[in-house]
């Protein structure tokens, strides 16, 4: 409440100066102010500690003298409001005059004069500045009404009358800066003599002036009621910050201006002739004949030998102490240190000029009227050849020029003699980061293991002084701590293990260095990286009301960078980066990029954001707020490879550490998967959802792994769960997709992947087995077009566009799908992709296919994928040996993998070693899943066509155990199929085509049959409907041996 009735007093009352008293008078207004009735209280009742009624405010501007009269009426309305009976009047002693003229308390009808009654003024001088070595010399005279009050209104008086002999007889006052407190009534009130050259301007809504003349003076005058604080457009640069004003001066121009401040520092910046000074002068010219060099000892001088104190009493005020007196002193203010450094400039015949500014609202200058009070601060302009360097001497650690960059005050003054005019002061966008920050992770070993990471921030320019002094009040053990509770602000997942700080002067940079261990979360299958994001969720909306068009502020100049690197495991597949990670765009003001690689499992990304321009209009605005919010949606993220197996150290993590919450339970949960450990896996999802039964993710995850699992009607139970959390959370409808896939419903699956991307658009899963979904219905158009839309989202991604092609040739659109391979393979030689276009090219280009299983092998002899294509290969071309060579290499590389080991059993047999045949099955028969096993046999011995009798066996033994399987039948039908049973492979195939409608194979066979037996209608359109969901069938019964008639 204090500071309230100092804001409404001392407007206006400090602008100028001269000698008066170090105590206030006690007397009547002057003649010449107009007295005002206070005004009834019209506010409503509200809970306002006080209302103020009035304030008064009249100003007569003379010649070499100024004078401000200040009325202020206020109501307590409150016993908070009690406080606003503590009075102060500041005023400064050596330049001002105080008077007193009134202290009252209006209660009801009764007046009591304070002053009257005998209370006194106490007067202090405050020095409220000293921690930031200000000496203002301002007194203070105080005073506390007794007996005041609740429903009192206390009506006090003042006026300040300012004289300055260094103003030469120039007036300027600010006046009606009614901005913070509602106000019943606002009167304002300035005169002078019409001798006076009196230049007006007003702001933030204020009425027009127009001065009214007689008898000899001049004026204008006004009164507002029921003025509202004034809020300034949200987000709006400084100068619009400034709200109700006006400003009245006699200056001419800006040159006035430096007509009267240059000749001070002329006078000042004079280098003795012999002494301390000239010697330290001769020191530096005698230690570089280079004038940058010399610029920068003289500055090194100025800011580290002369400590900086603000002298702002007497004449100290606007008159610099000279250059000889500061360096005696060993401190000074910004005059001081400016002169200094000036006369040593000057003395090495370096151009050099003092420039006034405002250090804190010199934006919009330009369009102020020049006043002498606007400028707070001064600085030196120096001028080098071409360039042109900023030298404050209140800075420190500006060891460099070249480092040097335009302050950003807006406008500055240069203090010349003639035509002085304001300049633009404006740094250049910053061309190397202010902000440098570099994250290093080893992630080999796991991805949810502790995982070793160091981070580095280098901060440059004034941030980097900043930052170093205040690490300065840091020591031992505390420098420790404080650096290490900023690290763990900036990187809570990372355990620290060491921090460091070290400063390079040479540089101008603070680097702060933390080592450590990482705990990476890496649920949903992806690592968003660490300080990548970019834009923010910006409002740039704003009420209605003064100034709403304002444009919106940009920081600036600003440059921020953050790079990461992530060694990721080895032998795991290829993580990818996400599809919205790259940026390059300009919005909001601000450049915003971000690019990111994976080469040899090490993902690096760099992230900048630079802004260009000090500020936006307001028209475009509305664009700028969708594109940061957008930009702001788009995280970087690295993608685990599909199928990633959990590593030994992952594992060795997850079961170090006991889980004490639902989402810990959760992420075990899926370390234990990545190693096919469901059991383990289901165990934590129930403790998950024990402990947190709305954790949405755990009971959508579980119906998942419950799907893989077998347990249908759990998975179902799940579902219902997590609907009845959240209806559209997209993981709960992947669940319902692949039960939907294992049930072979895949117009089902076709609309669960559909709500699924409509929670999580461009999920690669969903598109991935929707495109699957639609393949099995035979809607090639839709299948290809969901991999389109992967390709359009990784178009530099091999893999996907691997894919594509194999729809694309499973589709029989051959020459497309030769065209992707091509791509993908002009991306990235895998033998993985060489192998897919082989095996699609088939029997209908087998030397393509030679060549492509070639080039496979050529890149990767000992992957187990290879070494089979090479044993199929070698079977074909009927080279037993070679082939069960290959196939015994690959059983060594995947000795769990059970179709090998068959095959490597089919090739002994065709070759008439039917012991070593018999070896292999049987040892096939061990394996853990044994129906499995027996399914490939039954399989692998039909399609090959030996042991038919065998097969049949195998097959029999399959469905006496699962008779509804259609995966077993598929193979029984196909066996009976080349026995030439026709009527009991139609009839075991319609009972598999019934479980599952969309199996091609069992199509095929099925028209085979129907064709064998000559029922051409039948034939035909089974043969047909199994080549709309795979055309490729045709060329694998070519493969097997098996075909329909020619032309069917």
């Amino acid at each position: 409440m204090k500071k309230l009735v100092l804001a409404l007093v001392v407007t206006g009352a400090l602008t100028a100066r001269a000698h008066a008293a170090d105590k206030p008078e006690i007397a009547p207004a002057p003649a010449w102010v107009k007295p005002l009735a206070i005004p009834a209280d019209r506010a409503k009742p509200d809970d306002a500690p006080v209302h103020i009624l009035l304030s008064d405010q009249q100003i007569s501007l003379d010649r070499g003298r100024q004078t401000v009269f200040t009325e202020i009426a206020l109501k307590i309305q409150t016993p908070q409001g009690l406080a606003a009976g503590n009075i102060s009047f500041p005023w400064r002693p050596e330049t001002d005059t105080l008077t007193i003229h009134k202290l009252v308390i209006r209660r009801g009808d009764q007046i009591i004069d304070v002053l009257a009654a005998g209370q006194t003024f106490t007067v202090v001088r405050r020095e409220q500045n000293l921690e930031s070595a200000t000496l203002d010399g301002v007194l203070t005279a105080n005073i506390q009404p007794e007996g005041l009050q609740v429903g009192d209104v206390v009506d006090f008086a003042a006026s300040v009358s300012s004289s300055d002999p260094t103003m030469q007889g120039h007036a300027e006052q600010i006046a009606a800066a009614w901005n913070g407190f509602t106000i019943g009534r606002a009167h304002v009130r300035l005169r002078w003599p019409t001798t006076l050259p009196i230049r007006l301007r007003q702001v933030g809504g204020l009425p027009a002036l127009k001065p009214v003349k007689a008898g000899g003076l001049a004026g204008v005058e006004f009164t507002i009621d029921d003025v509202q604080p004034i809020q300034p457009p949200k987000g709006a640069p400084v100068r619009f910050a400034l709200g109700r004003m006006i400003e009245a001066t006699d200056f001419g121009s800006w040159a006035d201006l430096g007509t009267l401040m240059a000749p001070l520092y002329d006078k000042a910046a004079t280098l003795p002739a012999q002494g301390l000074l000239r010697a330290e002068s001769e020191r530096i010219i005698k230690a570089s004949p280079d004038a940058k060099t010399r610029t920068e000892a003289a500055l090194a001088l100025v800011q580290d030998r002369v400590r900086y104190v603000a002298l702002m009493m007497g004449m100290g005020g606007y008159v610099p102490a000279d250059a000889a007196l500061t360096w005696s002193r060993r401190f000074g203010d910004c005059k001081g240190k400016t002169v200094l450094l000036l006369a040593l400039l000057r003395a090495m015949d370096i151009e050099a000029e003092p420039v006034m500014v405002n250090a804190l609202v010199g934006d919009g200058m330009d369009a102020r009227l020049p006043m002498v009070g606007l400028f707070n601060h001064v600085l030196v302009r120096a001028t080098i050849g071409a360039r042109v360097y900023w030298l404050d001497g209140t800075r420190t650690g500006d060891t460099s020029l070249d480092r040097l960059t335009v302050p950003t005050f807006g406008w500055g003054l240069p203090l010349r003699a003639s035509g002085a005019t304001l300049i633009r002061m404006l740094p250049a966008p910053a061309d190397t980061p202010i902000r440098d920050t570099t994250i290093r992770i080893d992630a080999t070993s796991g991805l949810t293991s502790a995982a070793p990471a160091t981070v580095e921030t280098i901060v440059r320019g004034d941030d980097s002084i900043q930052l170093r002094a205040n690490l300065a009040n840091f020591v031992g053990v505390a420098r420790d701590n404080a650096l290490r509770e900023y690290w763990k602000n900036q990187y809570s997942f990372i355990e620290i293990k060491a921090v460091g700080a070290t400063y390079d002067a040479t540089k101008g940079e603070q680097r702060l260095t933390m080592t450590g261990t990482a705990k990476m979360d890496w649920a949903g299958d992806n690592y968003e990286t660490d300080g990548t994001r970019v834009g923010y969720r910006a409002d740039f909306s704003r009420d209605a009301g003064t100034d709403k068009n304002a444009p919106f502020a940009v920081p600036y100049p600003y440059f921020e960078r953050t790079r990461e690197t992530i060694l990721l495991p080895r032998g795991q597949g290829d993580f990818r980066v996400s599809t919205a990670t790259e940026i390059d765009q300009i919005t909001g003001g601000v450049h915003y990029k971000r690019h990111a690689t994976i080469q040899n499992n090490v993902y690096a990304i760099e992230k900048t954001e630079r802004s260009t321009v000090p500020e936006i209009p307001a028209d475009a605005a509305p664009a700028a707020q969708i594109a940061l919010r957008a930009l702001f949606e788009k995280a970087a993220r690295v993608e685990k490879p599909m199928g990633y197996a959990t590593t030994d150290a992952d594992l060795a993590a997850a079961r170090a550490d006991e889980p004490t919450t639902s989402g810990d339970y959760v992420s075990r949960a899926l370390v234990f998967l990545g190693r096919g450990m469901r059991a383990e896996a289901l165990k934590d999802y129930d403790k998950a959802t024990a402990l947190d039964p709305t954790n949405v993710y755990a009971w959508a995850n579980r119906a998942i792994t419950r799907v893989q699992a077998g347990d249908y009607a759990g998975a179902r139970a799940d579902f219902a769960k997590s609907d009845a959390i959240n209806p559209r959370f997209g993981q709960t409808f992947i669940a319902r997709g692949m039960l939907a896939d294992v049930e072979n419903r895949p117009a089902d699956a076709v609309a669960a992947y559909t709500s699924a991307l409509k929670s999580e658009p461009g999920d690669d899963y969903s598109l991935d087995h929707r495109a699957a979904a639609y393949a099995r219905l035979g809607d090639v158009d839709h299948a290809i077009a969901d991999m389109t839309a992967r390709v359009e989202a990784l178009p530099d991604n091999p893999y996907v566009l691997t894919r594509r092609a194999n729809y694309e040739a499973e589709m029989g659109r051959s020459t497309v799908a030769e065209s992707d391979y091509a791509r993908a393979l002009a991306i990235k030689s895998d033998p993985t992709i060489y192998l897919d276009r082989a095996r699609h090219r088939g029997v209908r280009d087998p030397k393509g296919r030679q060549a492509d299983i070639a080039a496979a092998f050529s890149l990767e002899p000992a992957d187990a994928g290879v070494l089979i294509a090479s044993g199929e290969l070698a079977a074909g071309d009927g080279d037993f040996a070679k082939a069960s060579k290959f196939y015994t290499q690959a059983i060594a590389r995947a000795p769990e993998n059970v179709a090998i080991l068959i095959a490597r059993g089919i090739v002994f047999a065709r070759s008439g070693d039917m012991a070593a045949a018999d070896r292999d099955f049987a040892a096939a028969r061990t394996r853990k899943n044994v129906a499995e096993a027996i399914n490939e046999l039954c399989w692998q011995k039909a399609t090959s066509g030996i042991m038919l009798e065998s097969a049949l066996k195998d097959c029999t033994e399959l469905l006496a155990k699962a008779p509804n399987e259609a995966s077993y039948l598929d193979s029984d039908g196909f066996v009976l199929l080349r026995l030439g049973r026709l009527d009991e492979a139609i009839s075991v195939y319609s009972r598999t085509l019934a479980l599952n409608p969309y199996l091609p194979t069992s199509l095929f066979g099925r028209g085979i049959a129907y064709a064998q037996k000559g029922d051409e209608v039948r034939a035909k359109a089974d043969l047909a409907a199994a080549e709309r969901i795979t055309a490729s069938v045709r060329a694998d019964f070519v493969g097997y041996g098996v075909t329909p008639p020619e032309g069917w």
